[in-house]
C-alpha cells in the first residue's frame, strides 16, 4: 500500500515538473513572440481590479524583456502590454479577429480621440477568451490631447474586470483619495496611487477653412464667371493646406453637382471654375480641405449661398462723328438710337430673361467723361445724356469712356479718339 501510494506520488511529482516546463517553454516563446520594438510610443501603468498592475512598455516594467504597445500614424495600436499576474495582452490586429462584436482592431479616432475596439490577454483558457473590450455603450477609454494621458475604463469578463487606465478615474478631484467619481468600482475613501497609461503620439487634429466667399469675376462680360476662396486654419502648428475640393450645386442637397473640382492637390485658397453660371439663379457650394498630414475637414458651407444677377449687365458701346474730329469741331456720339440723329442701338441692355436684350439702354443711368477732361459739351447735352454732342479743345490724344448703369449694375466701355488740328477759318470773297 505504501509502495503504491510511493508511486502514486512521483507520477504527480512528474506530471507537475512537466507542467511546469511546458509552461516555462511556452513563457519563452511567448516573450519572442511580444517583442515589439524600442520605438513604441505608449507607456505607463493600467490597474485592473481582479489582476493588479499592467505595464505597457518594459521602460515601466518587465525588466529586460522587450515590449511595448504603439500607436501608428493611422491610429491603430500593435503591440503587447504585460501583467505578470495573467502574461501578455496583446493590441496585434492579427490577434483581434474573431472579437465578440463591432471592429476587432484597437485604434483611437484622430478627431475624437475615442480609444475603441478589441485587445486580448494571450493566457486565456477554461472557457476563458481573454477579451478586452476597450469602449462599451456607457464607458470606454480615451486620450486627453493636451496631457497626452489615456483616461476611462476598459472592461473584460470573468477574470480581469474593470481596468482604470489613470488615477484620475477615481480622483476627480485631485486629492490623493478615492471619491467613486462616476464609477461604483472607485473604492470609497482609500488613497489612490499615481499612476496613467501616457502616450507620446502626436495626434494631427483635423482643419477647417473660414471666411468663404463667392465673387464674380467679371460681370460685365455675358458669360458669367465667379471664384470661391477661403482662409486655411489648422489647430496644429505649422499645418498647410495640401487638397482642396469645391462642390457647386443648384440644390442644396446637393443632389446634382454642376461643378465639382474633385480632390485638387493645391495650397491655394481660390477656385474659379470655367463654368458660365445662369443668371437669375441661386446656387450652394461647399468646400473640404486637407492638411499636409491626410487629415481633412468635412464639407464646410458658407453662412449663405450665391445668388447671381438676376439678368446681365449693361454692354455699352458707341460711335462718334466725323470719325477724325478736329479741335473745335461738335462730334455727335451714338450709344442708342435716336430719331433723326443716331441711326442704332450700339449699347445692349439685359431682362431678366437673361440673353434676350431689351428693346434699348434708353432709360438707363449715362455717365460719360473724357481724358484729358478738355472738351465742352454743346448746349443741350452734357455728361449724362445718351447721346451727346462734345466739341475737343486740344489737338492730342483723347480717350472717351461710357458707363451705363441698369438695376443690376454698371459697366464701362473706353476708345480712343484722335483728335486733329483745327479746321482752317475760310470765308467766301466775291469773284
Amino acid at each position: 500500500m505504501e509502495k503504491n501510494k510511493s508511486k502514486i506520488f512521483s507520477l504527480f511529482t512528474l506530471v507537475a515538473i512537466l507542467i511546469i516546463a511546458t509552461l516555462l517553454l511556452l513563457n519563452v516563446q511567448g516573450i519572442k513572440k511580444a517583442q515589439a520594438g524600442t520605438g513604441d510610443n505608449v507607456s505607463g501603468w493600467a490597474w485592473s481590479e481582479n489582476i493588479g498592475w499592467i505595464s505597457f512598455n518594459n521602460t515601466t516594467g518587465g525588466g529586460g524583456v522587450n515590449y511595448g504597445v504603439n500607436i501608428g500614424s493611422d491610429g491603430i495600436f500593435s503591440g503587447y502590454a504585460w501583467s505578470e499576474n495573467i502574461g501578455w495582452i496583446s493590441f496585434n490586429q492579427s490577434e483581434l479577429s474573431g472579437c465578440p462584436s463591432g471592429t476587432c482592431r484597437a485604434e483611437v479616432n484622430l478627431s475624437n480621440y475615442e480609444v475603441s475596439g478589441w485587445a486580448r490577454a494571450l493566457s486565456y483558457g477554461d472557457g476563458w477568451e481573454g477579451w478586452i473590450r476597450l469602449r462599451g455603450s456607457n464607458y470606454g477609454v480615451k486620450i486627453n490631447d493636451a496631457t497626452q494621458e489615456f483616461e476611462g475604463w476598459a472592461w473584460s469578463d470573468m477574470v480581469i474586470g474593470w481596468i482604470s487606465f489613470n488615477h484620475l478615474n477615481c480622483d476627480s478631484n485631485g486629492d490623493g483619495v478615492s471619491d467613486q467619481g462616476n464609477y461604483s468600482q472607485c473604492p470609497i475613501g482609500q488613497s489612490v496611487t499615481d499612476y496613467k497609461v501616457k502616450t507620446s503620439f502626436s495626434f494631427n487634429r483635423p482643419p477647417t477653412a473660414t471666411n468663404l466667399n463667392a465673387t464674380l469675376l467679371d460681370p460685365c462680360i455675358y458669360s458669367l464667371l465667379a471664384s470661391f476662396s477661403w482662409e486655411f486654419s489648422d489647430p496644429d502648428a505649422g499645418d498647410t493646406q495640401e487638397y482642396y475640393q469645391v462642390q457647386i450645386d443648384n440644390n442644396s442637397n446637393f443632389s446634382s453637382l454642376e461643378v465639382d473640382s474633385g480632390k485638387v492637390h493645391s495650397s491655394s485658397e481660390a477656385y474659379a471654375p470655367a463654368f458660365s453660371f445662369l443668371y437669375n439663379t441661386r446656387y450652394y457650394w461647399r468646400l473640404m480641405v486637407w492638411d499636409n498630414h491626410g487629415a481633412d475637414s468635412g464639407w464646410i458651407y458658407p453662412l449663405s449661398p450665391f445668388d447671381t444677377p438676376s439678368h446681365a449687365y449693361p454692354d455699352p458701346d458707341f460711335t462718334w462723328s466725323p470719325p477724325s474730329p478736329s479741335v473745335d469741331e461738335v462730334t455727335q456720339f451714338c450709344a442708342v438710337q435716336e430719331a433723326g440723329i443716331c441711326l442704332e442701338d450700339k449699347s445692349i441692355c439685359y431682362n431678366t430673361s437673361g440673353a434676350i436684350p431689351s428693346p434699348s439702354c434708353s432709360g438707363k443711368s449715362f455717365l460719360w467723361s473724357f481724358s484729358p477732361n478738355t472738351v465742352e459739351y454743346a448746349t443741350g447735352t452734357s455728361s449724362t445724356s445718351e447721346n451727346p454732342r462734345v466739341k475737343f479743345l486740344t489737338q492730342e490724344p483723347y480717350t472717351a469712356t461710357l458707363q451705363i448703369t441698369d438695376d443690376v449694375g454698371t459697366c464701362p466701355i473706353t476708345k480712343p479718339i484722335g483728335v486733329t488740328s483745327p479746321l482752317p477759318e475760310w470765308w467766301e470773297i466775291a469773284p
